[in-house]
């Protein structure tokens, strides 16, 4: 098996430590240097894609792709600008001495594998699948107001071809009983140290958190046990080995569930009566009601209510093209048309059945062209995002204020027009609007000017950011904001 396959050192122009060997010459990923910003850090021995929009400063390593970027190969990512989610330092883990430990109370067989164990004694699946935070574009939500959450823009999200072993050929060896799987799951804990996120035990004497613990989840056993779902512990992404950042040397995989659920740095797989008993599994990835403040979820218990988790990505769309930014001569343009375009993803293996664009604020909507490179599994399931164009006539857009977008999926339902705020920032997947500009360059140049809601992290820019553009509601009454909202 080929490890990690060389890739360009792009976007680290003036880093000391890059001009310090041929990167062209690497053989390697990983002998590429480290990024200078990471020295003195945890992950200081870790390479790094230069490009990657750094969302948390220098540590923890929580970064997106410039939409820009993954516009330019669409359906595929490469895996060095696949969304990168760190919680804290990345384990330094090696494929000789790395071990998967699968046991728990309703496993019969309990097993201790190897990596060359693991890929060598069971049957191994490769097909395409999208892992997208469900926190992408949460800086739109704290435009609104504050999350707990940092700001993801647009590009929390991509797509690779993932190899690795289908979880339900790991518990059918190690005896888990499939013909009882109600009210069972199966936990997932990664080898991560973090802090406490509650700040105490927990509310599980049998199992008290303590001041460091592993990030951890579960999900049902009879969705680990469907073929027709096709989890998977994944130990290669586009041909290659995982990255590091990316979950090396095993992470898991599911399909259309959001990237919380899919643990990196695998160590544990435990098949349990009940759901996971994890600090992160309580205190995160849940979508709870907008009048929920972080002071009334703590008092009140909101973390520990199960029927607000998140687990199936929300189906959303946005644009990619034109970029944040863009001007477009009107004298030049005016009798042809411009290429809009963007992603669109559902959840659940559901299909997206269409994307529509609206420049009249959404009284008409005109079809866009969905380009199509997946097929579906053989039950039926779609686990990848569409990428879409439309072509618009220039001349359609004078007068027009603003470009909107939404998808469909098999549900036949659309995205919401509106925002609803909620407390951790996630599954945003309100109609994506593009603002319109007429302006006039230095040159007395007539240019149209597209602006994007936000930019990610810190970043500027971004119709949202101005008081006179914000939404006046977002689910928990009107909302008057001033300059320091």
């Amino acid at each position: 098996m080929t490890p990690w396959k060389n890739q360009r050192n792009e976007g680290r122009e003036g880093d000391p430590a890059a001009s310090a060997i041929e990167t062209s010459k690497a053989k390697i990923f990983m002998d590429l240097p480290p990024d200078f910003r990471d020295v003195r850090t945890p992950d200081e021995w870790i390479p790094r894609d230069g490009r990657m929009v750094r969302l948390t400063g220098r540590h923890p390593f929580n970064s997106e792709p410039p939409v820009a970027e993954i516009d330019k190969t669409r359906f595929l990512t490469p895996a060095n600008l696949h969304i990168i989610r760190n919680h804290g330092a990345v384990p330094k883990l090696g494929w000789d001495t790395h071990k998967l430990n699968v046991g728990g109370p309703l496993v019969k067989n309990p097993m201790v594998l190897s990596m060359t164990e693991l890929i060598t004694t069971f049957p191994t699946t490769e097909f395409p699948m999208t892992i997208s935070c469900c926190g992408n574009r949460r800086k739109e939500m704290n435009m609104i107001k504050q999350t707990i959450g940092f700001n993801w823009g647009n590009g929390a999200c991509g797509n690779n071809v993932y190899r690795g072993v289908l979880l339900r050929d790991i518990l059918q060896r190690a005896g888990v009983d499939t013909s009882d799987v109600a009210g069972k799951y199966v936990e997932f804990i990664g080898s991560d140290d973090l802090g406490n996120k509650c700040g105490g035990p927990g509310p599980f004497i049998d199992e008290p958190w303590g001041e460091k613990v592993k990030y951890g989840t579960s999900i049902p056993l009879a969705k680990c046990m469907n073929p027709a779902d096709e989890v998977m512990v994944a130990f290669m992404a586009n041909g290659e080995r995982l990255h590091p950042d990316r979950g090396y040397p095993i992470r898991v995989a599911v399909p259309g569930y959001i990237g919380g659920r899919m643990i990196k740095w695998l160590s544990k797989i435990n098949v349990i009566p009940h759901e996971s008993h994890n600090c992160y599994h309580y205190w995160d990835n849940k979508y709870l009601p907008p009048q929920v403040t972080s002071e009334i979820a703590a008092k009140d218990g909101w973390w520990y209510k199960q029927e607000y988790i998140i687990n199936e990505l929300s189906l959303n769309s946005l644009i990619t093209r034109p970029l944040h930014d863009e001007r477009l001569p009107i004298a030049s343009n005016i009798g042809k048309t411009m290429e809009i375009g963007g992603y669109a993803h559902s959840g659940g293996g559901r299909k997206v059945t269409r994307v529509e664009l609206s420049i009249d604020e959404g009284v008409t909507w005109d079809l866009a062209k969905i380009s199509r490179e997946e097929k579906p599994n053989d039950y039926g399931k779609y686990w990848c995002w569409v990428w879409w164009t439309f072509e618009l006539p220039v001349a359609n857009l004078f007068g027009k204020s603003e470009v909107w977008c939404r998808a469909w999926d098999t549900s036949n339902s659309p995205q919401p027009e509106k925002p609803v705020w909620t407390l951790m920032g996630q599954s945003s997947n309100h109609i994506f609007r593009i603002k319109i500009h007429k302006d006039v360059t230095d040159a007395g140049e007539a240019v149209l000017r597209f602006e994007y809601p936000t930019q990610p992290g810190t970043q500027s820019g971004g119709w949202a950011t101005r008081v006179e553009d914000k939404v006046k509601s977002a689910g928990y009454g009107l909302i008057e904001f001033n300059e320091q909202n």
